[in-house]
C-alpha cells in the first residue's frame, strides 16, 4: 500500500446535487459553468431560450439521453478525455432512475410471471445497484459534476420528522448525497426588497437537506449559478458574461 503525507487538493474538481421543486430553476443553475456538456434525460431546455443569445459564450453542448445505453456511451466518450468539456451535468437523476427501471420491467429476461408494469423488490435492489455504479462512475470523472433532483418530502422512521431530500428512493438518496462534496436546496423566497430571489441552500437548515465539504460556501447563496461555485471553492475565473447573464435571469 502506498502511504502518502496529506496536502491541499490541487486542480479539485466540485461535485455536487443540486435539488429542489420543479421549476425552480436546476437546470438553468447548472448550465451557466465552464464549458458544460448536459445530459438532456428530461427533456425539458425551454428554460435555456430565455439566456439565448448567451448560447454562444457558454459554449453549452447537450446529449439527449433516452437509456441507459445513452449513458454508458456519454461516459465512455468522456472517460476517453479527447474532448475540451469542462463540466457534466446529469439533468436529472430521478429520470435517469425512471429510464433504469423502465428497462428493468421491459427486459426479455425478467420472470413473466410478474406484471410488467409493477415493480417488484428485486426490480428495486436492481436498479438501485445500477444507479450507485452510474453515479459513482460519473462524479470519479476528472471534470466538475452536477446532477439535479427533484426534491420530496420523506418521512423519518426513526424520528417521524419531515426531510425534504432528493426524489430518489430513501437508499440512494441518502447514498448519492454522500457521494458528492455539495448537496444544494435550490428554492425561491421573497427579498428585502419584496422581489423574488433565488437562493441555494448549502448547510442543513430545518428539514432541508445540504452540505457543503468545502467550508467556503457559508450557509447559502442568493441568485447563485454553477460558476459561483465553482469559484468559491477552486478560486476559477469568472467571465464578465456571467454577471450579464446573472442580471438577465434576475429581471
Amino acid at each position: 500500500m502506498k502511504i502518502r503525507r496529506l496536502s491541499p487538493v490541487s486542480d479539485s474538481k466540485v461535485k455536487m446535487v443540486i435539488h429542489g421543486d420543479p421549476g425552480v430553476g436546476k437546470t438553468l443553475f447548472s448550465s451557466i459553468a465552464p464549458k458544460p456538456i448536459l445530459a438532456n434525460c428530461e427533456g425539458g431546455l425551454l428554460c435555456l431560450d430565455q439566456i439565448a443569445e448567451y448560447h454562444a459564450d457558454l459554449d453549452i453542448q447537450v446529449v439527449d439521453i433516452s437509456s441507459i445505453a445513452d449513458l454508458q456511451e456519454l461516459f465512455l466518450y468522456l472517460k476517453k478525455g479527447e474532448h475540451d468539456r469542462e463540466t457534466l451535468i446529469i439533468d436529472s437523476l430521478g429520470e435517469v432512475m425512471r429510464i433504469g427501471m423502465d428497462e428493468i420491467l421491459k427486459s426479455p429476461n425478467r420472470d413473466s410471471r410478474y406484471d410488467p408494469d409493477t415493480p417488484m423488490l428485486q426490480d428495486y435492489g436492481q436498479n438501485t445497484q445500477r444507479m450507485r455504479k452510474l453515479v459513482r462512475v460519473f462524479r470519479d470523472l476528472p471534470m466538475h459534476v452536477i446532477f439535479t433532483c427533484i426534491s420530496q418530502e420523506q418521512k423519518d422512521d426513526q424520528t417521524g420528522r419531515l426531510k425534504t431530500i432528493p426524489a430518489l428512493t430513501p437508499k440512494i438518496a441518502s447514498e448519492v448525497m454522500g457521494y458528492v462534496d455539495i448537496v444544494g436546496y435550490l428554492f425561491v423566497a421573497e427579498g428585502n426588497d419584496g422581489e423574488s430571489e433565488r437562493k441555494l441552500l448549502t448547510q442543513p437548515k430545518g428539514k432541508y437537506a445540504a452540505k457543503d465539504r468545502s467550508g467556503k460556501l457559508g450557509v447559502g447563496l442568493v441568485d447563485p449559478v454553477a460558476y459561483d461555485l465553482i469559484n468559491m471553492i477552486t478560486g476559477c475565473e469568472i467571465p464578465e458574461y456571467v454577471q450579464k447573464i446573472k442580471l438577465e435571469v434576475k429581471k
